[in-house]
């Protein structure tokens, strides 16, 4: 009898982990395009890397595995939407934010995930919470199920589908949270370690001072939460983010710091090995399950075990085989942006591992090396997240990455350690307060030079997959350079910069123009970009009206338009500077995000409406304006100009009204083959002197003033103006009960087309010359 031979695979997961990832896209994706480049990845490594037939039989049955594990992963939920009352378990970490409850549940008996959300009705009730509620507690609740919003303006993150990949399909918003029936449902080992987490963490939160917490909670359990936005978004900026959560270097360290220790007090080595293969799995709980320590956890799992179990295994066999674990038991992680980082750049670092340690002899020149591959591999993930980049990333890391492994890890693990015999002095806590008081002020100082970050813009499709492509070449071809010895020309390090260039010069070339509704709720924010790059400009940030709350119902931060919608979207276009700003009058949902422009991009000129008095908002985002130089024009009507083919003119404040929303700035422009009037909050006093003083309006398009409200819009108006399509910019389901049913009425009957954001989100018009389309964000 013949037996079929089969090549030894070791060595060769690389390209079973490839294959893998291509099943699961196949399914996920473009079956076409991803079926394609699968028969293209066997004709390679048949024809150059000359493998074994039996291996690529093996590789088109792990492929079919994959493409199966992606098929079965859809999820079907079993609720409808209208039903009321829930029996949850809270199978995860809960967090209590002000009076926002948080958690990941799961229903009972259905075992189907929910996301519930629950408005804490007294200080007394939260307190409950924080003693009573932990992971393996079930609580009935009442409420009702409401789909997770998908995203609503271009370019944003997606919620619904981040949820709908870890199979959740429904957001509980609950009224009544039953505290008299909560009790213990499970005590598992997972449940009781979450546990341990949540209560270890709240305690951290209540020993150290503030920042000190929430760099040790981070730290130590891989919880971000207490951390400041501000202080958060500075690591980000200068491209050192990746340090505030635990990743696979934090996990080594520890895990050389537990074999070290362990070995100096008399352990064998196999006790040892076993110790941490016990120790690593409990570990990956506490922090998370954050799939960078889950990456680093099975790899160092796989490695020990191989060792103690004489099967050879190398660091890029024991990767792959991670990645196919992770891959396989949870198909939707290949989207989790941290997951695409910690492969990308580990995969890279330990490919490119055996040149870098015969090339740099010294441990400065092998961690800069280090540091540039882990920045250049990541580039294309940053780029497609965030539409930015750090400039001065690689000297951050150079800088921040020692002091922080080596110094701040140490000492908050240790100092975390010794709460469980003493509290740590107050002079010691006040020393170590003021040492990470420094260095975040350090990093922040850092964030605010204007050259620490280069806003590219979502890469055009064509431009994202040449990237992806020039990075491997690159690192070939600089390889090939390093062992050769032979000196470097400066164009090799420029070829995966070119697809990023290209982008940047992309508005420049392109003949087409955009007017955007952006969707940022009950406000207002409208973008127009002018063909070929030649004005950029921006009608209002939206905002949000703050309520009074007591201080036990503040969270830690507040919601900003400006800061979570406006600024990405910008940033989303490639847009690092706009040309106006035009703030329509001083309300909170129309310029309460316009400190968040000022701070991440560069505002030329600020135009305002000339009022008597101003709000103190007002006059705050004005000393920002001065303090960034911007120019500030005073709007008068008659004012105008004309740029890219397009011409504005401002026909509102006539004179300072008596109300701030008749005052508003209304813009009439003649763009893109239509004509439009942006009238921000204008009122029926307000419409009624601009048609006593300006003879006829025909227009195209109306921006409807003031959200919709019964006081705008009037027949009068309509008649003047005679609009074809009307613009509303309303925040879903308000308090103010916008738009007003008299006023779809009155433009129903003047033959108007209505566009609203709080139903199709993002209203997009693109042009090119004088013709164009109109587009909603939701189908």
């Amino acid at each position: 009898m013949k037996f079929i031979r089969i090549a030894p695979i070791r060595g060769q997961l690389l390209y079973f982990a490839a294959v893998s990832l291509l099943g699961l896209l196949t399914i996920k994706q473009n079956p076409l395009l991803y079926g394609a480049l699968f028969l293209l990845t066997l004709f390679f490594l048949k024809e150059f890397k000359k493998l074994h037939a039996s291996l690529l039989v093996l590789m088109s049955a792990c492929y079919a595995v994959f493409m199966a594990a992606g098929y079965f992963d859809d999820f079907e939920t079993v609720y409808t939407g209208s039903e009321k009352n829930f029996l949850v378990l809270f199978d995860d970490e809960i967090k209590v934010d002000g009076d926002l409850l948080y958690a990941y549940s799961r229903s009972l008996p259905a075992d189907e995930k929910l996301i519930i959300k629950y408005r804490i009705k007294t200080i007394a009730e939260k307190e409950i919470i924080q003693n009573l509620l932990n992971p393996g507690t079930a609580c009935s609740a009442s409420g009702i199920l409401s789909s997770p919003p998908p995203a609503t303006n271009p370019n944003a993150f997606d919620y619904k589908k981040f949820l709908e990949r870890d199979k959740i399909s429904w957001i509980l918003e609950a009224d009544q949270l039953s505290l008299a029936t909560c009790h213990k449902k499970s005590q598992s080992i997972l449940t009781m370690l979450k546990g341990f987490r949540q209560k270890e963490v709240l305690r951290i939160n209540q020993i150290f001072p503030d920042e000190t917490s929430a760099l040790a909670a981070a730290l130590i359990f891989g919880e971000r939460d207490f951390f400041n936005p501000e202080t958060e978004r500075s690591y980000q900026k200068i491209g050192i983010v990746h340090l505030l959560a635990i990743s696979g270097l934090h996990v080594g360290l520890l895990t050389g710091m537990l074999y070290f220790i362990s070995i100096r007090l008399g352990v064998t080595k196999e006790k040892t090995e076993m110790l941490l293969m016990a120790f690593l799995p409990l570990y990956t709980v506490m922090t998370g399950l954050a799939p960078p320590v889950i990456r680093a956890s099975a790899m160092l799992l796989l490695l020990i075990g191989s060792k103690r179990y004489s099967v050879k295994m190398n660091p890029l066999d024991a990767i792959s085989a991670a990645f196919m674990i992770m891959a396989l038991l949870q198909p939707g992680i290949i989207y989790d942006t941290g997951f695409q980082l910690s492969y990308s750049v580990s995969f890279s670092l330990i490919l490119s591992a055996p040149v870098i340690m015969k090339t740099f002899t010294s441990l400065a020149g092998q961690t800069a090396a280090a540091s540039f591959i882990a920045q250049t591999s990541s580039l294309p993930i940053i780029i497609s997240s965030f539409h930015e980049v750090s400039v001065i990333s690689m000297l951050a890391n150079l800088l921040f990455v020692p002091l922080f492994s080596f110094g701040l890890l140490p000492i908050l693990l240790l100092t975390y350690i010794s709460i469980f015999w003493a509290s740590p002095p107050s002079f010691y806590l006040i020393l170590l307060e003021t040492l990470i008081h420094n260095v975040n002020l350090f990093a922040a100082s850092l964030a605010e030079l204007r050259i620490s970050t280069l806003v590219i813009g979502k890469l055009e499709p064509i431009l994202l997959i040449l990237h992806i492509l020039l990075i491997p070449i690159f690192f070939y071809m600089w390889e090939g350079f390093l062992i050769r010895k032979a000196k470097l020309p400066l164009w090799i390090f420029a070829l995966p910069l070119i697809p990023l260039f290209m982008q940047i010069l992309w508005p420049y070339m392109s003949p087409y123009g955009k007017i955007v509704f952006l969707d940022v709720g009950q406000g207002d924010s409208i973008f127009i970009r002018l063909p070929h790059n030649q004005g950029n400009y921006l009608i209002d940030t939206g905002g949000v009206i703050p309520f009074a709350k007591e201080d036990w119902q503040q969270g830690r931060s507040q919601y900003d338009p400006g800061k979570k919608i406006v600024v990405p979207f910008l940033k989303s276009e490639g847009i690092r500077s706009l040309d106006k700003l035009i703030l329509t009058h001083g309300d909170a949902d129309h310029i309460g995000g316009a400190r968040a422009l000022f701070e991440e991009l560069k505002v030329k000129q600020l135009i305002l409406p000339r009022v008597p008095d101003r709000s103190d908002l007002e006059n705050r985002i004005i000393d920002v304006a001065h303090k960034e130089g911007t120019e500030i024009q005073e709007a008068e009507m008659g004012t105008t100009w004309s740029s890219g083919g397009g011409e504005f003119l401002i026909i509102n404040p006539i004179r300072s009204p008596a109300d701030r929303n008749d005052g508003s700035i209304v813009l009439l422009a003649d763009l893109g083959g239509k004509k439009w009037l942006f009238t921000g909050d204008l009122g029926l006093e307000g419409e009624r002197l601009m048609e006593q003083t300006i003879k006829g309006l025909d227009i195209d398009v109306l921006k409807v003033g003031h959200h919709g409200s019964k006081y705008s819009s009037s027949e009068s108006f309509l008649e003047w103006t005679k609009p074809e399509y009307a613009i509303i910019s309303v925040g879903k389901k308000n308090r103010y009960g916008h738009p007003g049913k008299e006023v779809l009425e009155r433009l129903k009957e003047a033959g108007a087309v209505i566009y609203r954001t709080d139903e199709g989100g993002a209203i997009t018009y693109k042009f090119k010359g004088n013709s164009g389309t109109f587009g909603m964000q939701l189908p």
